[in-house]
């Protein structure tokens, strides 16, 4: 998927509107676990600088290289982890973690940096995917349910991911100092034909994937069979007009003492 593509379908609009309306063009904005990049870039229309951090510097390459192709001057990316973010006491105005919760073994550790950089009353937003909420229908469900129960096992048994942290949003906000916490869930769908060809492609990509694949198999969970079967149950889905999709996201704002 291009960074053009990105910009349209994981956009700040869409998966940052709930901190959006209280983002001034003055602020300093911190995109932790910014990822590919594309919702800081989104950010940075609204706010007067943005920094986006991830741990990986190769995450955000096509991001940087977007922002200086089209002369966005207020955006800039960094390496670095949540556990030790490398900017000033009290010096952000707002911190977005979108997507970044539930990837974290010590959410309250990762929290206790955040409010260390935010300005007194600063707001932090924060969004996680929640598996309980998963909604799916069209061909091949059975076989696509099976692919979510298989990732669900690769990260219960390797520990990379959180699956059902929306839930805990609240409370791990609280729990982190954190006052007038407000959480909510919305759902992103997959019911146009664009939407539904883009996640059906990508989970079909994802049954190709090393991590996928070799996490499956490795641990007995699937052999190449299954995998193969699976990917061709999202191609034929990506196609279908009977398919539909919907993950619940659980969202938490909270605001510094």
């Amino acid at each position: 998927m291009s960074f053009e593509d990105l910009l349209r379908n994981r956009s700040a609009t869409e998966y940052a509107d709930f901190v959006l309306p209280s983002i001034d063009s003055g602020d300093r904005v911190l995109d932790v676990g910014c990822g590919p990049g594309s919702i800081t870039v989104g950010l940075a229309k609204v706010a007067g600088h943005v920094i986006g951090i991830d741990v990986d510097d190769a995450e955000f390459a096509e991001a940087r290289a977007y922002a200086a192709e089209h002369g966005i001057s207020n955006v800039e990316f960094h390496e670095g982890s949540i556990y030790e973010l490398d900017q000033p006491d009290a010096s952000v105005d707002v911190c977005t973690l979108c997507s970044m919760m539930e990837t974290l073994d010590d959410p309250l550790a990762g929290l206790a940096q955040v409010r260390r950089v935010l300005k007194p009353g600063g707001l932090i937003g924060a969004s996680s995917i929640e598996y309980g909420g998963l909604i799916l229908h069209g061909p091949g469900e059975p076989l696509l349910r099976r692919f979510y129960e298989l990732r669900l096992k690769l990260w219960e048994a390797q520990g990379d991911v959180h699956p059902y942290r929306g839930r805990e949003l609240r409370r791990l906000l609280l729990a982190a100092g954190f006052e007038q916490v407000e959480a909510r869930t919305t759902y992103f769908s997959y019911g146009t034909e664009e939407r539904v060809r883009m996640f059906g492609q990508g989970r079909a990509a994802d049954c190709r994937d090393e991590w996928y694949v070799i996490g499956l198999t490795e641990h007995g969970f699937a052999d190449q069979g299954e995998i193969d079967a699976l990917e061709q149950a999202w191609t034929t889905w990506a196609a279908s007009p009977d398919s539909f999709a919907a993950f619940a996201w659980g969202r938490a704002t909270g605001r510094n003492p």
